[in-house]
């Protein structure tokens, strides 16, 4: 792929999980990155090994994204060093478990905020970025739960199902002037130990459609870069959303529900 030497990739949420996986597959693909994630989690740290490593540029911005300000002084951030940015990677988000009425009123709104709202303000805030000419990409991730209506996930859940229809929606919109916009719709991400702890919970059906993080981003970049415009990575995955597709829908909510029940 031809690239401008000076070019970024913004990338939210990139200190840990599928949004560090994906930010040093991109290194190692040679793209400069901006980062962006909550101060304290080691982004300068991983900011300075991945130039290292991959003789790449990266600028970084430990911020808040749950601060409705956060979009816009990224963008700022980014006009005011000179960053041309021609990815746009939104991974920031959250997922609260538990069922209706037991979620607390911080959750809710940190759920809604960072998986709907940064979302939709950065891709707007960025747009204009984005479509100068040249190719361009912004990839949203998902999850394979905006598929369907989980119970005992269900704000989470809801809130995916937002990411995906409204990034077809602004991929129709981008169609035929070179910015490809993909959602990426990822069953469970082993980001760490507490995940595999709850893995362990949900049972053995769960943890055949998880995926290490590092292999899930390589799968989400290649087709992103290919110009999909939904990824499901892996086989396994992509196999139950077809199955789903053809299973009665209350049946489909009944297995979900056993399988979320009493899972935060």
């Amino acid at each position: 792929m031809n690239r401008k030497p000076e070019n970024f990739a913004v990338v939210t949420g990139a200190s840990q999980g599928l949004g560090r996986a994906l930010a040093e597959e991109l290194a190692g693909r040679g793209h400069n990155l901006l980062l962006a994630a909550l101060p304290g989690t080691g982004l300068p740290e991983l900011s300075v090994s991945l130039e290292v490593q991959h003789n790449v540029v990266v600028k970084y911005m430990e911020i808040d994204l749950m601060r409705q300000e956060a979009p816009r002084e990224i963008l700022e951030f980014a006009v005011k060093n000179g960053i041309a940015i021609d990815i746009l990677v939104n991974n920031v988000g959250i997922g609260h478990g538990g069922g209706i009425g037991e979620y607390s009123e911080a959750a809710i709104e940190e759920s809604v905020f960072l998986n709907i709202r940064c979302t939709t303000l950065m891709t707007n805030i960025f747009a204009g970025e984005l479509d100068r000419g040249g190719k361009a990409y912004i990839l949203n991730i998902g999850s394979f739960g905006g598929f369907l209506p989980v119970p005992y996930k269900s704000i989470y859940s809801a809130t995916k199902s937002y990411i995906y229809h409204f990034t077809l929606a602004v991929r129709e919109e981008f169609r035929g002037n070179g910015v490809s916009v993909s959602v990426a719709m990822p069953g469970g991400i082993i980001t760490n130990q507490k995940v595999r702890e709850r893995l362990k919970e949900v049972g053995p059906v769960a943890r055949v459609f998880s995926m290490e993080p590092e292999r899930a981003a390589r799968i989400i970049l290649n087709r992103m870069f290919r110009g999909k415009g939904v990824i499901i990575p892996g086989f396994s995955m992509r196999a139950a959303y077809f199955a789903g597709s053809v299973m009665p829908y209350w049946l489909l909510k009944q297995l979900l529900g056993k399988m979320f029940k009493g899972v935060n």
